[in-house]
């Protein structure tokens, strides 16, 4: 048994044939969210945006200033929710993220992402920078807490907590309530990103909640 009760699971072995059919369906899945979220969002903005602006035209064909006024009023405001709408989806995106913030950066943002996206309650403590030089050990420590923090609420996941600790090397750990301990075919992903940058990676769970620990030594 580990700290906090937790039993002890270490990542399994990738396996390349499940590698593949978890990245098919993870982009799969992705691509249905992506697709969901436009047309909730800015596609149904900019439908409402083109009525609005077919009325305020035929208000003025009709000599009706007050009502054409009206009408461009709300198309102002609506331009701004969509701006606003496909602000947060872009921001959403990892290499804008990555691109703008720099992966440390990303990280200490990714709990407001979650609670904006998924509506949990998630947290992060830690630094938020890093040495230049491991830039690339960086953007992988970035990608494994996303993945396992994205796959935890979509198992469920009710609140995530991340922390990041510098002190002798690197160590991260993420806890996530209310889902299954089991990460299933992330845990293939996870395992083979850790290798990648020579870090011991732990995957262990206890009732309804799931914790990783990456550990990596100083760059």
């Amino acid at each position: 048994m580990t700290r906090a009760g937790f039993p002890r699971r270490r990542a399994p072995e990738p396996d390349d044939s499940a590698l593949v059919d978890h990245l098919l369906a993870a982009r799969d899945r992705e691509r249905q969210q992506l697709a969901g979220r436009l047309h909730d969002g800015p596609q149904q903005t900019t439908t409402a945006l083109r009525l609005l602006a077919d009325s305020a035209r035929h208000a003025l064909d009709q000599g009706d200033v007050e009502h054409a006024r009206s009408a461009i009023e709300r198309v102002e405001q609506l331009a701004l929710e969509a701006a606003d709408q496909l602000r947060q989806l872009t921001a959403s995106l990892d290499p804008v993220v990555l691109e703008r913030r720099g992966p440390m950066q990303a990280l200490a943002a990714l709990p407001g992402a979650l609670g904006r996206e998924h509506g949990i309650q998630a947290r992060f403590t830690g630094p938020t920078e890093l040495p230049g030089d491991a830039s690339h050990r960086n953007e992988i420590v970035y990608a494994i807490a996303r993945e396992f923090a994205v796959d935890a609420v979509e198992r469920g996941a009710t609140a995530v907590a991340i922390a990041l600790d510098l002190s002798g090397g690197l160590r991260l750990q993420i806890e996530a309530e209310g889902c299954d301990p089991a990460a299933g075919g992330t845990a293939l992903i996870l395992a083979r990103r850790a290798r990648e940058i020579g870090a011991g990676l732990t995957i262990d769970g206890s009732g309804d909640a799931a914790r990783l620990v990456l550990t990596a030594p100083a760059p």
